[in-house]
């Protein structure tokens, strides 16, 4: 879409400015400007015919991958550098595409998936993203990498998608990476419901197969300074404990996180169901493995991508995962002892969801 004022503060720059070095600043500006108007795919390209006027102008390189970074969610560059979750999603896909078969993406990224599920055989891959500059990377990754003749990616929330328009028939084969750090926050559950009811053929199997969200006691390092607040400088500041957040997000390799108890799973999904609750609540049990002082629930997502390959947050010392784990903490910290059992509760409605440590079971 275009925007006749920015196209014409362009016109005008161009003319005024014929051979000025100061033209790519101004057209920085201009994209800034389109930025802010909700024009996020112009203000890309008018970023970009300015990098490539002043290749060698570091102000104005700096500057224009300031742009472009704030047209795009920070969490794609990780992911698709992510060695292990690129590694599942290929063996994965790989033993689930047979040669002729129709799939579909929901949430394209920038296109690492539907890349993947094309090399692996797919005769035709129709993948949807609602984000404008997302789906244009996508479209020239795809292009780049040969494969525009059975990739589609159309600019689009899977919700909006139909059979006979945007897909020649049902899909024999859906899979999606739409899981936030906490499982939901994407709301994954009613799209990938949808997509099965409307989209997909009724034997189609689907990548992940399960998903869900796994809790244990935990020891945090910095709940001290991030869990919790009594006093400060001399101060009662007891008020302030209501205000810490429930969900305090650390990397998957967090050396100060360490986990006391086993794993279990507080929420599972079979995602290949057309049928899903909007909202649950859910209780397990989780057996203390180390001693020590318990003073936050850890949660992380599990991604059950077939029978044979998972991915998940967990966190363990030197893991590299792009998603994180989340840390709930307690209202104190605790003594557990090896062997002790504690119930851990659980309530997801929508994009939201908490934990709480219920007591010793």
């Amino acid at each position: 879409m275009a925007d006749d004022g920015i196209e014409f503060a362009i016109a005008k720059f161009r003319a005024a400015l014929a051979g000025n070095p100061d033209l790519p600043v101004k057209l920085l500006g201009v994209a800034e400007l389109a930025a802010n108007k909700k024009l996020p795919v112009r203000a890309m390209e008018i970023v970009r015919e300015a990098m490539a006027m002043a290749p060698n102008d570091p102000a104005v390189m700096m500057r224009a991958r300031r742009i472009l970074s704030g047209l795009l969610p920070g969490y794609h560059v990780p992911m698709m550098n992510d060695a292990r979750r690129n590694a599942a999603w290929d063996k994965a896909l790989r033993r689930a595409i047979k040669p002729g078969m129709h799939v579909l993406e929901i949430g394209t990224g920038a296109g690492m998936l539907a890349l993947m599920a094309a090399r692996a055989g797919a005769e035709k891959v129709i993948t949807c993203e609602k984000h404008p500059v997302v789906a244009a990377l996508a479209r020239e990754l795809v292009a780049r990498n040969g494969y525009s003749d059975r990739v589609t990616v159309i600019e689009k929330e899977s919700a909006a998608l139909e059979i006979g328009v945007d897909l020649e028939r049902p899909a024999d084969l859906l899979f999606c990476d739409i899981f936030a750090d906490d499982f939901f926050n994407f709301d994954p559950l009613p799209a990938i419901a949808d997509a099965r009811a409307r989209l997909v053929a009724p034997v189609a199997p689907s990548v992940p197969a399960f998903g869900g969200v796994c809790v244990s006691l935990a020891h945090w390092d910095d709940f001290a300074r991030c869990g919790q607040i009594a006093t400060a400088a001399g101060f009662d500041t007891s008020l302030m404990t209501d205000f810490i957040s429930p969900l305090q997000l650390r990397m998957a390799g967090d050396a100060g996180v360490r986990l006391l108890s086993d794993d279990v799973q507080l929420f599972r999904f079979d995602l290949a169901s057309p049928v899903y609750s909007p909202g649950g609540a859910a209780q397990s049990v989780c057996t203390v493995r180390d001693g020590g002082t318990a003073n936050a629930i850890a949660r992380w997502i599990r991604l059950e991508l077939d029978d044979e390959t998972m991915l998940q947050a967990k966190p363990e010392e030197g893991a590299v995962f792009f998603s994180a784990p989340r840390l709930t903490p307690l209202p104190e910290p605790m003594a557990v002892r090896a062997g002790e059992r504690y119930r851990i509760g659980g309530r997801y409605h929508g994009k939201t969801s908490d934990v709480w440590l219920t007591g010793r079971d």
